[in-house]
């Protein structure tokens, strides 16, 4: 995907939600491929690490989460 393919499909979302991408352990890189509207439970207290620190959760807050499958 290139950043205007990127842009495109980022203005068809809400503009004021959050993103996310999944947690992993991987060294390589990927292209962007999917965009699904999910619920997360947010926890920006805790320290960042490559597993992620937020859950998908029914009883989070809407967020759009990018991912590569």
């Amino acid at each position: 995907m290139i950043v205007n393919e990127l842009i495109e499909k980022l203005m068809t979302f809400d503009q004021d939600l959050r993103v996310v991408t999944p947690g992993f352990d991987e060294c390589d890189l990927e292209d962007v491929e999917t965009f699904q509207l999910i619920n997360v439970i947010f926890h920006d207290d805790k320290e960042k690490f490559h597993g992620g620190r937020h859950k998908e959760s029914e009883e989070g807050v809407p967020a759009l989460k990018i991912d590569w499958q």
